[in-house]
């Protein structure tokens, strides 16, 4: 994949994440929930910490550790993707979803003090947490790089 289209790929994945967040905050208030399927809501919450609210009561220290945190893992993914060029297709797409979901997030941090989650999937008496387009990125970058690393990149090597 040339870089141009690597550049546009993670512009348009971080557009369509702050557009969403930015849709959804314009049309809810705080904790305000949209019912959009019997299991899934739209529900504006405002996550000052991590994954799952980990880190959640850091305060301003917490904030900017994250901040730096995330802008180093982020350069070091930058790095993997223009220097050590991916071997497979499944290893550049799953970089490039969680730079674009690390990058969603960022954002928000920057610019807020909290990452805007809204996506609640739930089933009868279970809720999974709330999150955003940028998580899932992440999620999915995750998943297809797991993929990738074991059942390609080890099968290659044996």
């Amino acid at each position: 994949m040339k870089k141009g289209a690597i550049v546009f790929f993670i512009i348009f994945l971080v557009g369509l994440d702050q557009l969403s967040k930015f849709f959804i905050s314009s049309h809810l208030s705080l904790g305000e929930s949209l019912n959009v399927f019997p299991f899934l809501n739209f529900t504006l919450i405002h996550n000052t910490g991590i994954a799952f609210s980990i880190f959640d009561e850091g305060g301003e220290f917490s904030r900017w550790l994250l901040v730096a945190s995330v802008a180093g893992i982020l350069a070091y993914l930058v790095f993997l993707l223009y220097k050590k060029t991916p071997k497979h297709q499944l290893e550049l797409i799953s970089l490039l979803l969680i730079i674009s979901g690390g990058l969603g997030n960022l954002i928000d941090r920057l610019l807020l003090g909290y990452v805007v989650d809204f996506v609640h999937a739930f089933y009868q008496h279970y809720s999974f947490y709330v999150f955003n387009m940028a998580d899932s990125y992440i999620t999915l970058g995750i998943i297809f790089y797991l993929g990738y690393f074991f059942f390609i990149e080890r099968i290659k090597e044996t």
